[in-house]
């Protein structure tokens, strides 16, 4: 092997032996690197090393060298710090959209960022209540598909899956493939949905990734772009108005609230909504919010009872009203 050739991959031979063997608090030491290049195969003196730690730091690596009795040598800074590998994996293990078979790869993926002895405890099991993981195997392949699509300016097309009273799982519309245009990919309540144009239905709409099969991106440009070309612009905004990722009417909503759920507010509507208030005695303020009105939003204000009011519009109002009348005529005591 040319002589230029085999030094290039002795220093990423060295490169790799730092990034697992070594972390602050367990430095190396030249000879250590010595002993692991040998046995790899490449002979080659201390001079030698030092050279190539130079190198290494030369070319932005953060190689940092302890000189004198007891010194040695580590990789400091590194693409992921650990406190940041732990939250991608306490994230991937949490997450109900990933397969475990899928959450398990990707986390042996992620730890081998870390050094052999920081990866030791990131490998710990936590321990999730209610996690019950998806058991669809395209996910991957699905969320590649939908960011490939809307690279490409392209209409996708999949089935939508449910499941039924006897525990199958089985396409909706009696298997007649969806035809959307794909906007974007957002995470609520530990699931991944798929905002799109839907053609047939004229409108945008939600649809869970895990529901999703046998995608295929179609030559077709997407569509009703006048629909979604401000929430993709500002994606955040757009998700604040939802609750539980359920489409429906956009519409400003004024809420009478009472001060003790103020926090509850700030962590729906975000700190910038602001409180107007009924009067310095009061003891409730007025919110004015964009929303998404749907099933799950108006269940959201009847669950607090009388302390969460919705005071306009009538319309929201009125539907409030019919689900909450709705679930007591569902759960009056039976008849005697």
């Amino acid at each position: 092997m040319p002589k230029k050739a085999n030094q290039k991959r002795r220093i990423l031979e060295v490169l790799a032996f730092l990034r697992r063997e070594s972390d602050e608090e367990h430095p190396v030491t030249v000879d250590r690197i010595l002993a692991h290049l040998a046995a790899s195969g490449f002979s080659c003196d201390r001079k030698t090393v030092m050279d190539d730690l130079v190198t290494l730091s030369d070319a932005g690596e953060d190689v940092i060298v302890n000189r004198g009795r007891g010194g040695g040598c580590f990789l400091g800074e590194r693409t992921f710090e650990t406190a940041e590998l732990k939250l991608l994996i306490d994230a991937v293990q949490s997450s109900r959209f990933i397969p475990l078979d899928k959450s398990r790869r990707l986390i042996s993926k992620l730890t081998r960022e870390a050094s052999t002895y920081e990866e030791r405890r990131l490998k710990r099991e936590l321990y999730v209540s209610g996690r019950v993981p998806s058991e669809n195997r395209e996910l991957l392949r699905t969320v590649d598909a939908i960011h490939s699509a809307i690279s490409n300016d392209r209409c996708v097309s999949f089935l939508y899956y449910e499941w039924k009273a006897d525990h199958t799982r089985r396409p909706r519309r009696d298997g007649k493939r969806y035809f959307v245009s794909p906007c974007l990919l957002s995470r609520d309540s530990d699931y991944y949905y798929l905002l799109a144009y839907d053609r047939d239905a004229a409108s945008l709409r939600h649809f869970r990734v895990d529901k999703i099969g046998s995608i295929r991106e179609e030559n077709a440009a997407r569509e009703g772009r006048d629909e979604w070309e401000k929430i993709v612009a500002d994606p955040g905004k757009y998700e604040t108005m939802l609750f539980g990722m359920y489409s429906g009417k956009e519409e400003t909503v004024v809420l009478s609230v009472q001060k003790d759920l103020a926090g509850v507010v700030i962590d729906r509507f975000g700190e910038g909504c602001p409180f107007l208030s009924d009067g310095e005695d009061a003891d409730t303020f007025r919110v004015s919010a964009r929303v998404v009105v749907s099933p799950v939003f108006l269940s959201w204000a009847v669950g607090f009872g009388g302390k969460i009011r919705i005071l306009s519009p009538d319309w929201v109002r009125e539907q409030a009203n019919g689900l909450a009348s709705e679930w007591l005529a569902a759960n009056a005591p039976d008849p005697t």
